[in-house]
Parts: C-alpha cells; structure tokens; sequence
C-alpha cells in the first residue's frame, strides 16, 4: 500500500538550495526516486538565476547560508512576483524564524535532521499547490480570452458601435443596462465587460431576479442572519457580499419587486446594505450590470419601477437587436457554433450548405441566438460521424417550416371552401404570391426581386427552390397571330 501510496504523489521540477553539497545530494537523491526531477545549487543567487528561467515547480531552501539566507531569497522572489512554494529547511528551528518564514510566504517549515518521509509529502503538498495555482490561472486566462469583447461575433455598424461601447465601459466602474429580447446575447455582453475591465480577476457573479420570489431574491442578493426567517439555522453571504471588488451581473431586473428596487437603490447610493435579519451595515464595492427584455420606461409610466433606480442603473446603455434584424450574421453564428459542436462531439462536420443557411436565414428566429445555437446543435448530433456538410434536411422542421409538407397540401384561404385549409398554409400562401409579385416585377431577375424584398440572394434562390416557383414560359408570337 505504501508503495501505491508514493506511486500517486504528482511529478514536477524541484530546486534544492544548499550550501553543504552532501545534503543536498542525499536528499535530492532520495527525491529522484519517486519520480521527480531535481536541480540543486548551492546558494540563494544561483538559485533566482534557475528561477529566472521559470522551470521549477517547487524551492527546497536551507535557512541558514553565507551569502544569501533562505529568508533572504525568499524575499527576493516575492519581491520579483514569483510564487513558487518554498520549503524552509533549518537545523536551528526557532518559532519566531518560522513566524517570519511564514510571514513572507513560505509553503511549510521542516526542521533537521529530517525524516525523509516527511518531506516527499510536504513537497507533494507544495506542488499540488502550485499545480491548481497554475491551473487557476489558466482558466482564468481562458475566461478572459473566451469573454473578450473581440470574441463576439458579429458585423457592420451596429457590431463596430457595440465593441466600442463595450471597450470604453469596461475600463470604468459606471453601471451599465444591457437591453434585448430573450436570448440576444446580454450575459455574454455582460461578460464581456467584465473580463475586459481592471476586475477581470475578481468574481463573476449572476443573479437570475426572475427566477426567484421576493423573499428567497432578497436573501440571495444581501444574504440573512441566523435566526432571520424558519430555515435560516446560519448566517448566509449574500451575492453582493461574494461579488465585493468584482461585478454583480442582475439579469430580468425589470420583474425585481418594488420593495427589493428600494434596497437596490441604497446599494447603489451607499455602497452598503444589512443582511435579512440583520442591522449591521455591511460595506461593498461592486460593480453593477443589469439587464431587461423589458420596456423600462414603460413600466416606470405604470408604476412598476422606480425611475431612480433605472437612472442609476443605466449610467451606459447597451441595446442588442433580435436576430431577425442582423440577418447578415446568421452564415457567421451558425458557423461558429458549428464549429465548436463539432470539436466537442468529435463530428468531421465543417462546412453548412447553402440551402441550410438560406433556410436559417428565412427563419423569424424568435428564441434569437439561443434558439440558433440550439438548432446547430440539433443538426450536429443527427448527422452521421463522417459527414463533412450540414445539409437543411438536418435542421429541426421548425426551421425548414415542413417545407415538403407545403408543397403537397393547398394552400387556399378559408372562403374558399377548402376544409384542408390552415393557419400555416395561407401564410406560406401569401408568402408565395408575395415572392412571384417581386420576380415578376424584375422580369424574374433574382438579385433586383431579392434588393426589393430586402432579402438576399441566397435566401431567395431558397425560396423560389422552395415553392417551386417558375417563370411562364413565353409565347412564341407566330403560334399567337396564327
């Protein structure tokens, strides 16, 4: 078991620094045979010119040295930023050197003579440390580059004003209100904000206002005291408190009672609030993003919500616009989500057809980019392991619109008589004569009858695929006079 035991503790880079060459050597030696790859030096300068190469993942110091001490190069690597765990060995152990050893940052203090035993676990300790430090700040990075404003997918004027607007708030501390229909994209803004600003390696935190009644709302935004309410056997951080130095993200604030908009305003006025069931002020530093599918205004008028607080909220205002209006940017979405549906489910998909983007251009899409992300999704896993291109046949019929089914039925209106008739078939109805007034119009030149319908070319071809539309073949003059 023992021997299962050292088999599991993790490898890494050590740096053994010692000025008596045969300790160094013994113990560097007994560390080799678990695995781990050891580099010793003999004094502190030697060791910050290996550190200075970034290749270690754990410092083994001896305390006491002529040039440089233990405490002295543990200093000067706190001084250059580098937090790398340091052991401190020493064979003149005192409590106030350890206080002052810890004090500067070191991982532990072992005493000599040592038991081997007890440093491999120490220096295993220390590098399961450093490896979930250094994991930490990869996925911080990771946030980071995934949130960046530059990462949003989009293009034209509205896309360059949106990137800008994001790029001047995100240096600031300024409450911003991000407003849109469900499904547009308002967290991902809100992140973007955040990990674009100086609180980029503070908290994120979410608060759905909608999804909870007013008093399990309050409770989650300003936590509770014991004894606050039945149930509340223990005092309870609130979101407020978690998100203290980083940013609060309130999304739906427009279904947020009146009650809890009050408290909400003293936030925003005091920078502090009281748990439920408490009276003592509790002091934070937030930054506020909000964001509504909601008309704000127009439930001021009603008396719903308080016009101070949408002022004080909507210091900078950031709009997102429905799919429906930002067509353009369909082909790109689904591409990118394609993209990464693909990687995760390990499809060889990389490319959409084009009838399968006219058909997600024709579509109201009134989920807006969830939705889409959702129907890529959809096709993604229906397709086969070795197909390479999306077809329309792979997207949800909700998309398609049953296009097959329109062809076969008949589309009349209800004085007509036709008891076949439906909802959805006099739309496709008037969608069709609409389609072939506008070819007929351009002498069925499709890029002037896609110009004025305002749809493109694509979706037009897809269209005419769609109904079957056909140009009248023309009469041969001859036959006519005769």
């Amino acid at each position: 078991m023992a021997k299962k035991s050292e088999d599991q503790r993790p490898a890494g880079r050590l740096l053994i620094v010692d000025d008596e060459p045969n300790v160094a050597r013994v113990l560097a030696t007994a560390l080799k045979r678990d695995g781990w790859q050891v580099t010793t030096v003999d004094g502190g300068a030697a060791a910050l010119n290996v550190l200075a190469d970034g290749d270690v993942d754990v410092v083994v110091t001896d305390l006491s040295m002529p040039e440089m001490t233990g405490m002295e190069l543990l200093a000067q690597m706190r001084k250059r930023g580098l937090q790398t765990p340091v052991l401190v060995v020493t064979a003149y152990g005192t409590i106030s050197s350890a206080v002052e050893a810890m004090k500067l940052g070191a991982f532990d203090y072992l005493c000599k003579p040592f038991d081997f035993d007890t440093v491999k676990a120490a220096v295993s300790r220390a590098l399961l440390q450093q490896q979930l430090r250094q994991e930490n700040v990869y996925l911080r990075q990771e946030l980071k580059d995934r949130y960046q404003c530059g990462n949003m997918i989009g293009s034209g004027e509205w896309m360059m004003n949106t990137a800008r607007i994001i790029e001047k708030a995100a240096r600031s501390r300024a409450n911003v209100l991000v407003q849109g229909e469900s499904g547009t994209g308002k967290e991902l803004v809100a992140r973007a904000l955040h990990f674009s600003g100086p609180r980029s390696n503070q908290r994120f935190v979410a608060v759905s206002c909608a999804a909870l009644p007013r008093d399990l709302l309050e409770s989650e935004l300003f936590g509770h005291e014991k004894g606050a309410f039945t149930g509340a056997n223990w005092q309870r951080m609130g979101r407020f408190e978690l998100a203290d130095q980083g940013t609060l993200f309130l999304d739906e604030i427009g279904d947020v009672n009146l009650a809890t908009q009050t408290k909400l305003l003293r936030v925003l006025q005091e920078r502090e609030f009281e748990r439920v069931g408490g009276t003592k002020p509790v002091k934070v530093n937030v930054r506020i993003i909000s964001a509504t599918n909601q008309n704000l205004p127009e439930l001021i008028e009603k008396g719903k919500f308080r016009e101070d607080l949408y002022y004080r909220l909507r210091v900078i205002e950031i709009g997102l616009p429905p799919l429906r209006e930002r067509r353009h940017d369909i082909p790109l979405l689904a591409k990118h989500f394609l993209s990464q549906f693909a990687k995760r489910d390990k499809r060889k998909l990389k490319e959409i057809s084009e009838d399968a983007i006219a058909a997600l251009e024709c579509y109201p899409w009134p989920g807006n980019i969830r939705e889409l992300e959702n129907a890529i999704e959809c096709a993604a896993v229906m397709a086969d392991p070795e197909v390479t291109l999306l077809t329309s046949d792979l997207l949800p019929a909700t998309i398609t619109g049953g296009r097959a089914e329109r062809r076969a039925g008949r589309h009349l209106l209800p004085g007509g008589g036709d008891a076949g008739w439906t909802f959805a078939a006099a739309v496709a109805e008037h969608e069709r004569r609409l389609l072939l007034e506008a070819l007929e119009a351009a002498d069925w030149n499709v890029t002037r009858a896609a110009k004025a319908l305002g749809m493109t070319f694509r979706s037009l071809r897809y269209n005419i695929k769609k109904y079957g539309l056909l140009r009248p073949a023309k009469e041969d003059p001859v036959k006519k006079a005769a």
